[in-house]
């Protein structure tokens, strides 16, 4: 009597495939994935419709990695980290995967389009991440350029080679310098901001015993979402931008409550506490950036 067709299939899946091997790592194929290295196997050259049929059902369909990442990212503040961190990894994005794909796209949107990113906690004033270099004069300075208070507390208090170079300058080639070296040095500003964000919430809680690569994937998580939000009030009329910038921070306390624990009262003063120094981190920092910019 022959064996029902799905214990035959079932036999054949856990089995080596005879004379095949991973082309990867050359570990013997079982079943869909290599046992060694993970990598899927695929038995034929792919189709270009087979290849978009892939790619749609990994990064638009409902059941994909990206939609399952933004929905948990946008809609469940702290649960990305929290099911990460709980091993519940493969229906997501990995961390660093999530960052990159945010801060590429948030780069090459804000250089295209000539956008400022920041906090708009009253109007205009705020918190401000990244600034547009599409200035066209001295005139555009105040809403378009690297900032004017970091580079005048430079030009008032130092006297170095480089920056007395800048300061001989007319406002339409500083702001042209400006523009050319900003580029180099902005991703790594932008990317200094996680790991400080991590050591911040590992100070603060080091009472959870909790590892630093904990902090630091809750790190990547908080910094994707507010770049994306950042992104997306960029253009929005000012009394809505306000209002997702106060739900930022609203975001970030519920993030901590969910993924740290403790009473409110806690979560609210420790995450006031984290923010403050956040900010004050971003401040120095970006000093720092447009010291490097104007004197090295």
């Amino acid at each position: 009597m022959m064996p029902p067709q799905s214990d035959t299939v079932a036999t054949n899946t856990l089995s080596p495939m005879k004379g095949i091997d991973c082309l990867n790592c050359g570990s013997p194929i079982i079943g869909r994935f290599c046992s060694e290295c993970g990598q899927e196997f695929v038995s034929d050259q792919q189709t270009l419709a087979q290849l978009v049929r892939g790619l749609r059902t990994q990064y638009l369909s409902r059941e994909g990695q990206l939609w399952q990442t933004l929905v948990k990212l946008f809609f469940a503040p702290g649960a990305l980290t929290a099911e990460y961190i709980a091993g519940r990894r493969v229906r997501y994005f990995r961390p660093w995967r999530l960052y990159l794909m945010a801060s590429v796209i948030v780069f090459a949107l804000v250089q295209f389009f000539g956008l400022n990113l920041g906090l708009r906690l009253y109007g205009e004033q705020g918190v401000h991440f990244l600034r547009s270099t599409r200035v066209t004069s001295a005139d555009d300075s105040r809403s378009h350029g690297l900032g004017v208070a970091p580079v005048q507390v430079i030009l008032d208090n130092l006297n170095t080679s480089g920056v007395q170079r800048f300061r001989d300058l007319s406002a339409e080639d500083r702001f042209a310098f400006l523009r050319a070296r900003r580029a180099q040095y902005v991703s790594y500003f932008v990317l200094f901001l996680v790991p400080a964000l991590a050591l911040t919430l590992g100070y603060f809680y080091r009472n959870r015993r909790r590892r630093y690569a904990e902090h630091l994937v809750f790190g990547l998580h908080c910094q994707s979402y507010l770049l994306l939000m950042l992104l997306i009030e960029a253009k929005l009329p000012t009394l809505v931008a306000n209002g997702l910038s106060y739900w930022v921070i609203v975001y970030f306390c519920l993030a901590l409550h969910r993924v740290y624990g403790g009473s409110w009262p806690e979560t609210l003063g420790r995450g006031a506490a984290i923010l403050l120094l956040y900010f004050g981190i971003i401040s120095i920092t970006n000093l720092a950036l447009v010291f490097a910019l104007i004197a090295l």
